[in-house]
């Protein structure tokens, strides 16, 4: 497989893509990256036999589908085409699983390792400091006042997510770094609330 190649598809494709308002030009191509990166290293903590190659791939492209519906599928479609000439019919294929398959969650027993390991990457990668700057970016986007963005962050409707993307995930490990993830976005946002209302 042709990583190289692969790697400048994904950049041609999705560096300057804005797929939704609320997300930043470029979006798909960096949360590709550290999806990719995050499922790295689950496979190395979890010690896994993957293809690597086809799972970064997966990751790179997973949601490139996105602002049509099912993205999942839109994206398997426009990734068999992107990628045809950069690896083997069998990769490809093995490509695109992950890709229809990484938000259809729940049915884990049905799905490969390297489709685990990224579906629990995706929801990793959407927690922790990823989460704050698009919740920033998303205030700034629609003009929220510093009340309106404390009482999402501190709402429960945000707890409520958070602990439904942490009983969607298949590994411990993908559970012990969504923790530490979720302790870091409280331990920034009571700092950051806190030097915004008293200045020191």
């Amino acid at each position: 497989m042709n990583m190289e190649k692969i790697e400048q598809i994904a950049r041609d494709c999705m560096r300057n893509r804005q797929e939704q308002q609320y997300r930043e030009p470029g979006w798909l191509y960096h949360h590709g990256h550290r999806v990719a990166r995050i499922a790295l290293r689950l496979a190395d903590e979890l010690d896994l036999a993957v293809d690597r190659d086809v799972m970064v791939a997966g990751a790179l492209f997973h949601d490139i589908g996105k602002g049509s519906e099912p993205h999942n599928e839109v994206g398997a479609s426009i990734t068999r085409k992107a990628l045809t000439n950069a690896c083997m019919p069998d990769e490809l294929d093995a490509i695109c699983d992950i890709i229809r398959s990484h938000n259809q969650r729940g049915l884990s027993d049905q799905y490969s390792d390297a489709v685990k390991i990224v579906q629990d990457a995706d929801e990793v990668d959407h927690v922790g400091p990823i989460a704050l700057w698009m919740s920033f970016y998303w205030s700034g986007m629609h003009n929220e006042t510093f009340d309106d963005h404390v009482h999402f962050i501190e709402g429960a409707e945000n707890a409520n997510t958070q602990k439904l993307m942490r009983g969607r995930l298949n590994y411990d490990v993908s559970r012990r770094i969504f923790d530490e993830r979720i302790a870091y976005e409280k331990q920034f946002f009571s700092e950051f609330k806190r030097i915004y209302l008293e200045g020191i």
